[in-house]
């Protein structure tokens, strides 16, 4: 019987990985034909020769001149096929006429308008908070998507919580694939809100009138480091307890109100079966209200207020 309950895995994960194969080799052709439909669509769309430098004459060119190498005649000759064909100076004059007019219109950095020499003022670095939020939808699709196969749980050896994330992993399809983007994603946010947090404090811009805004970024900060560790526990294997018993040996350290706050987040004063499920409680449906309503807030300020000039 053990040898039939396993052939008919080993079938079973078979089939499920042929099925894999067929779809994403279907996948590939259809990304490949839409590639090549978008392709041919924008060569249509660029029937008119450019008339600065005909492509006629760059072959004529070619064979009149004889005081050019063999190097230069055969990239002329190589140039002016593809061109023929594929209209590379188009492409080209399209490319360029598009990046002057988007270096033209787009606004100038505080290190330039300034000429400043600090890092912070960099333009790539008042990014972070676009960074941070995007990074934040991720992180609700994906946990949304890992939430529909998570069971909350930590009875039993293995526990419902180990025991989906086992399922997850290893027999769901690309389950293994969004856990890592969720996992990876997690760590993106809380550098980039860190760095963001960063530029804030070192150009000044927490200063008055923006002092309410700067708040409500410390309290994102926290919520986002909240927000890690009461993930890190879901899965609820030996990294997890591990990281559950310090953080409950510091709650319990805590002066006055050490006990209140352990019985708040690990129900209890002590690792209970029930501290996963209030780890899932408060990652799943209490930290998601406040973190997207402060987010709201916090762009709702960025936009009257605008961004801070340097002190």
């Amino acid at each position: 019987m053990e040898m039939l309950s396993r052939a008919s895995r080993t079938i079973s994960i078979g089939t499920h990985t042929a099925t894999e194969v067929n779809m994403m080799t279907t996948m590939f052709w259809i990304l490949w034909f839409f590639i090549a439909f978008v392709v041919v669509l924008v060569a249509l769309t660029l029937r008119q020769e450019s008339s600065d430098m005909p492509r006629r004459e760059i072959l004529r060119a070619v064979e009149s001149t004889g005081k050019m190498g063999f190097a230069e005649r055969l990239f002329l000759w190589v140039f002016s096929w593809l061109d023929t064909r594929f209209r590379l100076q188009d492409y080209w004059n399209m490319s360029k006429g598009a990046y002057y007019n988007m270096h033209r219109q787009m606004p100038l950095s505080h290190a330039e308008k300034y000429k400043l020499r600090i890092i912070w003022y960099w333009y790539p670095l008042y990014c972070l908070g676009g960074i941070s939020f995007l990074s934040f939808i991720i992180l609700v699709v994906t946990g949304t998507v890992l939430g529909i196969y998570y069971v909350p749980g930590g009875e039993g050896d293995p526990s419902p919580a180990y025991a989906s994330m086992q399922f997850i992993m290893t027999e769901l399809p690309f389950g293994y694939i969004i856990r890592a983007v969720h996992h990876w994603c997690t760590h993106f946010m809380v550098a980039s809100v860190f760095l963001h947090m960063c530029r804030v404090y070192f150009t000044g811009a927490y200063r008055n009138p923006r002092e309410l805004n700067w708040l409500i970024g410390v309290a994102l900060m926290a919520l986002t480091i909240v927000f890690g560790y009461s993930g890190y526990l879901l899965p609820w294997d030996s990294l997890a307890y591990g990281a559950a018993v310090i953080g409950i040996n510091l709650a319990n350290s805590s002066p006055l109100v050490g006990k209140y706050i352990a019985t708040l987040l690990f129900s209890g004063s002590s690792l209970t079966a029930r501290t996963v499920t209030r780890m899932y409680f408060i990652h799943v449906f209490i930290l998601p209200v406040i973190v997207t309503t402060l987010i709201i807030i916090h762009l709702f300020i960025v936009w009257v207020q605008g961004i801070a000039e340097p002190h």
